[in-house]
């Protein structure tokens, strides 16, 4: 039975002024053979959230695209003799959750228990099986490269799906991020169980691994279960720099036929690495152009004033390279051209003029009223804190955090929005029964 907790906390954080939010500390160490540990300590909770972080994400699969991910789904199918069964039963005897994930700069394995003895130990025992004595069984193999396949079969049936592909094969080019996450067909019924344990000799090594973990328990302890957990992993090297994002020089249109009622339309470039100086300014802005739901300025140029469609939406996507910048919506086919118009007209104003006072003081209202909803449960905590070590922030990134949402102005926005965003350079993907021509 898995077991679920609620933070209590959060009902407190609440009542209190943002801005005068007490904030936790991150304790940092290293292991003896080099593994960065993030921790903070609560209090109340009899519970343990963990997250393992690797740069062994997709940007690292070369030319066997889809490694990554393949060998990350492995990880729990068979480890120090036990095989996917046995790992399910002991985790779900003591109400403890297990995973890993592969996004295109890291691989995450996460984890969450209780904090009693019993349950600590014999899910942390199986969280280092997992690390650092995964059997990669050919049987399991065999069944996840089928399941796959399978899965890259399918995107063939969701034009979003096959516009976001598009669109990321069109601004990234050559470069590691164009390529899907899952792989493609043809590189993927290439790899083989002897290149998930190559990969994963590279990458699972003590020199490419933090340790981020929040929860109940001491720092005596955190310390003692930190070196416990890596203390197999060999040293290894650190994953080697993902290389730059070149922008695009020129914008393209690009449609893609599919037997659709509505269109798919993505409009998109390369703009934001982690900790851009510019980050604060991008934030406030995106929450007024797109990224604060209905209440957003696209939402009211694109639904209200020309009912083209339900929703619509921006947002930036930082990474540890030049991550995108993307504007969506869905509109009836034979409205693809006209909803196109609109988008780009839309952050053609917005880029110009910046945004107005109302609408600025609104989105600060809303940014840190909302903030301490960031903080209310050990997973939001954790994955605050995750992005916080994944980008190289300062370890007291969250207390200056609202500071700098206020001290945003107009002007920043503006010049923020111009320097990143050009729209010549831009890309604009649709998928569905219609073709939008270019300006």
């Amino acid at each position: 039975m898995k077991i679920k907790i609620k933070v209590i906390v959060s009902s407190v954080l609440l009542l209190l002024s943002p801005l005068s939010l007490a904030l936790p500390s991150i304790q940092h160490w290293q292991t003896n053979n080099g593994v960065q540990v993030y921790f903070v300590p609560t209090e109340g909770l009899p519970i343990l959230d963990a997250q393992l972080v690797l740069r062994a994400g997709s940007s690292a699969d070369g030319d066997k695209n889809g490694v990554a991910a393949l060998t990350s789904a492995l990880l729990t199918q068979g480890a120090a003799g036990l095989n996917a069964q046995d790992i399910a039963e002991r985790l779900d005897s003591v109400g403890a959750q297990l995973s890993a994930s592969t996004s295109r700069d890291l691989t995450t394995i996460s984890y969450r228990s209780l904090t009693d003895e019993k349950a600590l130990q014999t899910s942390w025992r199986l969280l280092k099986a997992v690390l650092s004595k995964p059997n990669f069984p050919l049987q399991d193999f065999n069944r996840i490269k089928a399941r796959t396949l399978l899965g890259i079969k399918q995107r063939q049936e969701s034009p979003g799906v096959l516009g976001q592909l598009a669109l990321y094969q069109e601004i990234y080019k050559d470069h590691p991020y164009s390529h899907a996450i899952q792989g493609v067909e043809n590189t993927v019924k290439e790899i083989q169980v002897n290149d998930l344990k190559q990969f994963y000799q590279q990458y699972y090594v003590a020199n490419n691994l933090a340790v981020v973990l929040v929860g109940g328990i001491s720092r005596d302890q955190a310390e003692r279960m930190v070196e416990e957990l890596v203390v197999d992993l060999l040293a290894g090297k650190k994953a080697a720099p993902i290389e730059a994002v070149l922008t695009p020089q020129k914008g393209k249109v690009i449609h893609l036929e599919y037997p659709s009622e509505q269109t798919h339309l993505l409009y998109g470039l390369p703009v934001l690495q982690h900790n851009d100086p510019d980050y604060f300014p991008l934030y406030v802005g995106n929450h007024i152009l797109g990224g604060s739901g209905f209440s957003s300025r696209i939402v009211k140029e694109i639904r209200e004033e020309r009912g083209l469609a339900y929703s619509a939406y921006s947002y930036f996507h930082p990474m540890i390279q030049k991550g995108p910048f993307v504007m969506g919506l869905q509109t009836r086919n034979e409205k693809a051209k006209e909803a196109s118009m609109a988008v780009k007209q839309t952050l053609r104003t917005f880029i110009q003029d910046g945004p107005t006072d109302e609408e600025l003081m609104a989105a600060k209202k809303n940014i840190i009223g909302g903030f301490a909803l960031k903080l209310d449960s050990n997973k939001k905590l954790l994955g605050n804190v995750v992005r916080i070590v994944v980008s190289g922030a300062p370890l007291n990134y969250l207390n200056s955090y609202m500071q700098k949402i206020e001290a945003v102005t107009q002007q920043q926005i503006k010049q923020a929005f111009q320097r990143h965003l050009k729209m010549e350079k831009m890309v604009m993907v649709t998928a569905g029964q219609s073709v939008v021509q270019k300006d």
